[in-house]
């Protein structure tokens, strides 16, 4: 092999194993994931916007009638034109389909650093009970392995994934996580990052999809620097510290 073409192979390497090295902060999808081939996790749900047609975020289904995900994925839009979709892992089927009354997002939402990217959809009709997933009211211990799904890019700036995706990426301290992102984001207190890396990460597309610890929902994919580097953890929205929005909103509304 000329030394060019090994040149061409050694480039395409790494570029598939670790993404481009510099890029702008992006919202998230799943690296290193693996596809889901049963209905087995019946609380994920899709976003689709009429205006566009096609799959737009992730959320979850928090009681039957009410869905987390992320603020920055319904900001600024119009909800009449959001439809909802349970009990699907393929873009291609419709699943269970509803429409939204309302997308709450809490005043401390900041579109700049992302702080509280936290949003409760209220659905115009009720989904079933049994497909609701519990929300984690605590904070969630280091190293504590986590479920993440979603329909994301599988390689920075790729396209989304028709199969849902699964992961399972361990919590980063949230000191360490600050300390990888100054100069580049604020890691605030009502984050929290997860990833294993260079391996497995959430990606574009993924945003406003499920972080599964322990059996409840403990984060929101919310952000991050790329997919899958190395120096920089998937971030996700902590469900403990923004909790006491979303039980007041579910209390109101719901």
């Amino acid at each position: 092999m000329c030394q060019f073409s090994r040149q061409l192979v050694l480039q395409l390497i790494l570029s598939l194993t670790f993404g481009h090295i510099y890029g702008q902060q992006v919202y998230k999808a799943i690296f290193g994931g693996s596809p889901v081939t049963q209905k087995i996790y019946p609380y994920f749900v899709r976003l689709h916007y009429y205006e566009y047609g096609e799959f737009d975020c992730g959320g979850s289904l928090v009681r039957n009638n009410a869905v987390l995900t992320a603020a920055h994925c319904v900001m600024g839009r119009n909800v009449e034109e959001l439809s909802v979709h349970v009990y699907t892992i393929n873009l291609g089927d419709t699943g269970v389909e509803r429409t939204v009354k309302y997308a709450l997002v809490p005043k401390e939402y900041d579109n700049e650093t992302l702080n509280y990217d936290v949003a409760v959809l209220i659905l115009s009709s009720a989904m079933p009970s049994l497909w609701v997933i519990p929300l984690n009211k605590s904070p969630v211990a280091v190293g504590t392995s986590c479920l993440v799904i979603g329909h994301g890019d599988t390689e920075e700036d790729g396209v989304v994934s028709k199969q849902l995706q699964e992961i399972h990426v361990p919590i980063v301290s949230w000191e360490i996580c600050q300390r990888k992102y100054r100069g580049i984001g604020v890691i605030t207190k009502s984050m929290m990052c997860a990833s294993e890396p260079g391996i497995k990460d959430s990606c574009q597309g993924d945003s406003g999809g499920p972080m599964i610890c322990n059996g409840k929902q403990a984060g929101i994919v919310s952000w991050g620097e790329g997919c899958g580097r190395v120096d920089f953890p998937g971030v996700y929205t902590d469900i403990s510290n923004v909790y006491g929005f979303i039980e007041n909103t579910l209390k109101n509304y719901a």
